[in-house]
């Protein structure tokens, strides 16, 4: 088992468009624990971190659909109202996190090897830890054989970045638009011409980098952008409802979508070695999120989404980010203070902590500050990301130096 894959895991959910949506919170739950069976019984799920390019397809649906909803009712992007929707949506719980990782790695690992997960601490809260392990990797931090506590933030930061950089590329649509005085059928169409650019130019990038550096290709976000460009085009897509069948022919046409899209996802988390991650590695599970997405209905008793719309399911998927935050930090911690990896009945337990800790995080930080009209005006939320980010890095930085004292 490579470093690279024991830090696989699972990014941060997006915001629901219009609604929870029953299909999408099945596709998280399934992504986050084929993400914990994978770092917790790799033998029997070898691939389980494509639970990651399943979120990053989510994630780019979501996103889309939410900024072109923007464009069409004001005609432009508040870009700064977007963003820290993100802050109040994801840093809260990030931060809690990183913080409680940092004063419990002080507490049972030994001061001489605090250096790599402080760094990695402080890398995650600027939200740069995928280039923080890059940089590892190359040689230019200290190198560790095995996973760091908040490693697995590496996928937040791949995916912030792109919620930086994404609207961007949508408000140049818009801008090109405009200066044309196309309409806004043609200004989607420029929009979707400009995805599939940059869906097209990340694929080819992706293949190269898989080829050379496949211990680098996953974490550099330039890679995966395909991954969530193709979520993007979903989102622009005409409904499947919209085709001229009868709704019989309809309900099989999403029955036999769902269902493929979910094969492929698990077919490929149960492959014993994917080739070339992330391209081509990752096309079948994104394939399959998009078939998932698509397919979205619950009508027919034959439906994955009527079985994945149980309240079980529904619950995994809610606090899937919670869960994603906690778990590897515990798992490692248990690691690092023990020297073993959980087995059997630990493996259960911090199974169960992840999910219980994923639950409160969500009742009692992520949404408590998603709502707080306290937290709403830009000044504040703006001062909150940096000053957390500012604090964490400080405390990461003096034990840096004690570490090296």
């Amino acid at each position: 088992m490579t470093e690279t894959r024991t830090s696989q895991a699972l990014p941060a959910p997006a915001e629901p468009t219009g609604g929870i949506r029953p299909e999408i919170q099945a596709l998280r739950a399934v992504a986050v624990i084929l993400v914990l069976l994978f770092h917790l019984w790799e033998t029997r799920v070898p691939s389980g971190y494509i639970g990651v390019d399943v979120f990053f397809v989510i994630s780019g649906f979501l996103i889309t659909a939410q900024l072109l909803r923007e464009i069409e009712r004001t005609g432009s992007i508040r870009l700064l109202d977007f963003w820290a929707r993100r802050i109040r949506r994801l840093l809260p719980a990030a931060f809690v996190v990183i913080l409680v990782t940092l004063v419990a790695l002080m507490v049972v690992v030994p001061r001489t090897e605090w250096g790599p997960s402080l760094i990695e601490s402080a890398a995650s809260a600027l939200y740069v830890e995928n280039w923080a392990s890059l940089a590892r990797h190359l040689g230019f931090l200290p190198w560790v054989d095995y996973p760091l506590p908040v490693e697995h933030f590496w996928t937040l930061s791949v995916e912030e970045q792109f919620y930086l950089l994404w609207p961007l590329l949508l408000l140049l649509g818009v801008a090109v638009a405009a200066g044309r005085r196309m309409s806004a059928r043609a200004r989607v169409q420029i929009i979707v011409a400009l995805i599939i650019v940059a869906m097209l130019l990340s694929f080819a990038y992706s293949l190269w980098l898989s080829a050379q550096h496949p211990l680098h290709a996953a974490r550099s976000t330039p890679s995966v952008v395909w991954e969530f460009a193709a979520g993007g085009l979903l989102a622009l897509a005409p409904r499947l409802s919209q085709l001229s069948l009868s709704e019989r022919a309809k309900t099989a046409v999403h029955c036999v979508a769902s269902w493929s899209g979910l094969i492929l996802i698990v077919g490929s988390a149960l492959t014993p070695e994917l080739f070339l991650h992330p391209a081509p590695g990752a096309v079948l599970p994104v394939l399959g999120a998009v078939l998932v997405i698509w397919g979205e209905s619950n009508r027919s008793w034959l439906s994955p989404t009527r079985y994945g719309s149980l309240a079980p399911v529904q619950f995994v998927g809610d606090v899937s980010y919670g869960i994603y935050l906690w778990h590897q930090p515990i798992y490692v911690l248990v690691l690092l203070s023990t020297g073993e990896n959980v087995r059997s009945v630990g493996a259960l337990a911090v199974v169960a902590a992840s999910m219980l800790l994923g639950w409160l995080s969500k009742r009692f930080i992520e949404d408590p500050f998603r709502t707080s009209k306290f937290w709403k005006p830009l000044p504040r939320t703006y001062g909150f990301a940096v000053g957390g980010m500012l604090v964490i890095s400080a405390i990461a930085g003096v034990g840096i130096l004690l570490s090296a004292s």
